[in-house]
């Protein structure tokens, strides 16, 4: 077996601070506009979460869905029938032999189905799910459709070289430009346990 060694990819957001807010909050003001921060925060985390589920050729990153060898589950339109879908992941996954609880990372439209739906009798859809997962949901950008994936451990190695950090660029009359920074590598070791739902 041939060992390939997995160099850690480098992410980087840049932003920027209006000098007088960081005046503002020198002097302990609690509205402090921090939203270039919020956005450049957001903009890492999307990356992440599409280089660990979707892939990032460019690093050598192959995502969870990517790398499963499971034919991915249609999901419907009509989210009552939702739960027939994530049972059948589940399915592929006991028939592969991963063990659960499992879990369900959810794209922003089928989280938002999720969440709004409810089962004859007024039963949350999401209740119904985690107990078919036996384990928890989460929104996760970056991801179409969804993901039934295991939680047993060890399934998905994501390694943090250089944690989040913030770094200085240059400041002019107005401003200071900083960006956020990381690197990370990510590796899948059990491509069967995970399996992709999307259309």
């Amino acid at each position: 077996m041939t060992r390939r060694v997995l160099p850690f990819a480098e992410l980087r957001s840049d932003f920027t601070v209006a000098r007088e807010e960081l005046r503002a909050a020198d002097r302990g003001a609690a509205d402090v506009d921090r939203s270039e921060l919020d956005r450049a925060a957001r903009r890492m985390a999307m990356a992440e979460n599409i280089a660990v589920f979707r892939g990032w050729p460019a690093a050598g990153i192959r995502g969870i869905a990517e790398a499963s060898p499971h034919p991915a589950v249609p999901p419907s339109d009509d989210f009552e029938r939702y739960p027939r879908r994530v049972a059948q992941a589940v399915e592929l996954l006991l028939k592969s032999g991963v063990d659960g609880p499992y879990g369900l990372a959810l794209g922003p439209d089928d989280y938002t189905g999720v969440i709004e739906t409810a089962e004859h009798g007024g039963y949350p859809l999401f209740e119904h799910l985690r107990k078919i997962l036996d384990g928890p949901m989460a929104w996760a950008p970056g991801v179409r459709g969804a993901v039934v994936m295991s939680l047993r451990g060890g399934d998905f190695l994501f390694e943090s070289g250089q944690d989040l950090s913030v770094g200085y660029e240059h400041h002019d009359a107005e401003a200071v430009h900083l960006y956020l920074e990381e690197t990370l590598s990510f590796r899948v070791a059990t491509p069967e346990a995970a399996v992709a739902l999307h259309r």
